[in-house]
């Protein structure tokens, strides 16, 4: 680059020399010119006028004697014509082939009595002339010079001016050269400076550029970097913090222009909609759903921001759209952001709160009406009779029983969805926590007749758990299975132990089993399967669902196997140690299958 910019800088500079000493020796050349044109001119009169003298005191008849000698002395063409412009007498030329000379330009100024003066070419004797002419008594005289020797002399005069202006010009040239050396090296340090800061180089050296004016553009470009520094700092900050900001976000961020195609986007966008094209350019119109790109076009048209509830069949959840236009200076909408809340879980969350709240008025309904209705038979007379009040006040105990049960799982299972149950994680033997959940239930098979097989580790394998909330795990399995097992039934329990540092526990049984439609909601509050048989039985409904919490506290997991009409199998999963912590339980019914 500094090569360029001298050989530039140089190109210039020896134009404008060169332009310079052509304009001098013209204007000196032709200065020169004019000098000796007037000198010859002058010179030329006079020697006319001498002329003119000696012809005016001889007869006509000898001029064509003189005019040769007149040629000589005065170093000129002589030339003598009539009146009528006839030749009477020439000094280089034939008399006879010279044609008429009345229509000569200085001929006709001296015919007319005064000097006459011409430069131009003669065709007689084939060159650039110089003529003058002085009228005589009888015609005129002309004397002519050729102007060749004023092209000599110009000649000479331009070499020495060439010579001269060379002998000035060559210092000046060598000071060019170096000016231009030394300008070119710094404004190449100028240019190079300024391309690493378009580049983003914000961290170059400012050139030393000297003083001048390029010291002063070098000063004002390092001024300028380090102000573009600092607000690319301030620019790459806030686009980081915007970036982390948009990224953390848990709901989905999308931003289209005006052809629908896709400017921003957060990875949570990319989770909402995995079916369809996600990434910058991709367009709009490509998405399998309709219904998103029509909000879209609807702000780009209207300019005003809308919220709607949007659900796809792609994804099978219910998203909370809000769409707001992004205007431009002359406030024009130039793009759409959209703001994509996953609102599935709320509703969900929503619908089961009514369907507790259903469940739980159902359940209460049912106790309360019986207490309330044999009550009154009682109040009404009953309690006196000895073989009615006696059998009144059982089915009262039983509906209060179950009230109370009712509200103990309740509150079992609200402790341990809201993290209010405290936990004691301890070591304990497999075989002493199967055992103790058999001896619970022997109660209950004894009068049914079933028989319970146990199966447990030949080794003694200790596992860190809250002893209690196994129990229960244990015995809310055993107690359905045994409610749900004909008379004369089997019942199979125990656990063994995983290559992935766990312990599985089941509970197998021979009653009427679970259709494969039912299972996934199995563990869900107050889902029977036959409601009108498990209140029969005496359950709440909530038995299954503690089991659930109970096992996810202790970072466990659960699992049925069942066909209806041969029995069902439930299975849970410990660690056998224990998390530091109990997991916590978000309280959302979360499919396990």
């Amino acid at each position: 680059m500094t090569r360029r910019i001298f050989f530039k800088l140089v190109l210039i500079v020896v134009s404008l020399l060169a332009l310079a000493g052509f304009g001098a020796q013209y204007l000196v050349s032709n200065a020169i010119a004019d000098n000796l044109r007037l000198e010859l001119q002058r010179s030329l009169g006079d020697k006319t006028r001498l002329t003119q003298l000696l012809l005016t005191s001889i007869p006509s008849e000898q001029y064509s004697v003189v005019v040769g000698d007149l040629s000589w002395r005065s170093d000129a063409r002589v030339t003598v014509i009539n009146r009528a412009g006839e030749v009477l007498a020439e000094s280089d030329a034939d008399v006879e082939e010279m044609e008429n000379h009345a229509a000569r330009p200085e001929f006709i100024e001296a015919l007319a009595g005064r000097e006459g003066v011409s430069f131009r070419f003669s065709n007689t004797v084939g060159e650039e002339m110089l003529y003058y002419a002085l009228p005589l008594p009888n015609g005129a005289v002309r004397l002519a010079l050729p102007l060749s020797e004023i092209d000599v002399r110009i000649g000479e005069a331009r070499n020495r001016i060439f010579v001269g202006l060379a002998l000035a010009l060559a210092p000046t040239l060598v000071l060019a050269l170096w000016l231009s050396r030394r300008v070119s090296w710094r404004m190449s340090s100028i240019i190079g400076y300024s391309r690493r800061l378009a580049e983003g180089d914000f961290q170059a050296k400012v050139p030393e550029a000297g003083s001048g004016e390029l010291g002063e553009l070098s000063e004002a470009l390092g001024t300028t970097a380090g102000q573009l520094r600092s607000m690319f700092e301030q620019l790459q900050d806030e686009r980081s913090r915007f970036a982390a900001a948009v990224n953390g976000i848990g709901e989905g961020i999308l931003v289209a222009d005006r052809k629908l195609r896709i400017v921003l986007f957060n990875p949570a966008m990319e989770q909402m909609l995995p079916g369809s094209p996600v990434f910058k350019g991709a367009s709009l119109r490509d998405w399998n759903d309709e219904e998103l790109p029509r909000l879209f076009i609807q702000v780009l048209e209207t300019g005003e921001p809308i919220s709607v509830d949007v659900e796809l069949e792609e994804t099978q959840r219910t998203w909370k759209v809000s769409c707001a236009p992004i205007l431009s200076r002359k406030g024009k909408v130039q793009a759409v952001v959209a703001v994509f809340y996953d609102i599935t879980e709320l509703e969900r969350v929503d619908r089961m709160r009514k369907d507790f709240v259903i469940n739980v008025s159902h359940e209460l309904r049912t106790p309360l009406a019986a207490i309330q209705g044999y009550a009154e038979t009682l109040l009404d007379g009953a309690i006196d009779e000895p073989g009615t009040n006696r059998r009144f006040m059982k089915i009262l105990w039983q509906n209060a029983e179950r009230l109370a049960q009712l509200t103990a799982d309740l509150m079992t299972l609200s402790q341990i969805e809201v993290n209010t149950r405290e936990f004691s994680f301890t070591p304990h033997l497999i075989t002493e926590l199967v055992d103790d959940a058999v001896k619970s239930i022997v109660v209950i098979t004894d009068k049914k007749v079933i028989t319970i097989e146990v199966d447990l580790p030949d080794q003694d394998v200790v596992i860190e758990c809250d002893s209690g909330a196994i129990h229960q795990v244990l015995n809310n399995l055993l107690d359905n299975a045994a409610k749900y097992t004909p008379e004369g039934g089997k019942m199979w329990t125990g656990a063994r132990t995983l290559e992935t540092g766990q312990v599985e526990f089941y509970v197998r049984d021979t009653g009427i089993g679970i259709a494969a439609e039912h299972i996934p909601r199995l563990f869900e509050r107050f889902y029977r399967i036959d409601k009108a048989r498990s209140r029969e039985l005496g359950g709440t409904g909530l038995g299954l669902a503690i089991v659930k919490h109970l096992v996810q506290a202790h970072q466990g997991s659960l699992r049925v196997e069942s066909e209806p009409g041969v029995g069902s199998t439930f299975f849970f999963t410990l660690p056998i140690a224990a998390s530091p912590e109990p997991a916590s339980i978000d309280g959302r019914q979360q499919p396990l299958f």
